[in-house]
């Protein structure tokens, strides 16, 4: 759906991923160091595709602590130099970060995957719900 609201709306909607993982998923916080180690390989491109192929199959990442890893090796990916950034120091220090002011948000609940427009929580994950918030936050917007 994200896909389709950036189609919608392709000069006025900027999607900014914040790293929330989750305490009890043991693999949560690793899968988001390789995902940030792969668009240092490949760029943003690379970061989006490893992340939805993760994300794809995140019941299997619970079993399976290496499947990011087996997902990069297919993109075609460094896997050694993927383990090396993904314990680098800008990372973990970035994912710290988004964790804070994921925390320091005042959410009223925390869970993920968790979508905010202009700050907001939409009620329900249709186009229509997404759009409504959109189009409103747009018209407050273009009569400021």
């Amino acid at each position: 759906m994200v896909d389709d609201i950036l189609e919608k709306y392709p000069n006025d909607v900027k999607v900014v991923i914040k790293n929330f993982p989750l305490s009890f998923h043991k693999q949560a916080r690793l899968a988001a160091q390789y995902c940030l180690a792969a668009k240092e390989q490949g760029g943003v491109e690379t970061y989006k595709k490893l992340y939805k192929a993760i994300f794809d199959k995140f019941r299997e990442l619970k079993s399976n602590p290496d499947l990011p890893l087996q997902l990069a090796a297919e993109m075609g990916l460094d896997a050694e130099k993927l383990k090396a950034d993904a314990n680098s120091a800008n990372i973990t220090s970035l994912i710290d970060e988004e964790i804070k002011q994921m925390k320091e948000a005042g959410l009223p609940r925390m869970s993920v995957p968790k979508f905010l427009i202009n700050g907001k929580e939409p009620q329900g994950r249709s186009l229509e719900a997404w759009s409504t918030m959109i189009d409103a936050e747009l018209k407050k917007n273009k009569s400021n």
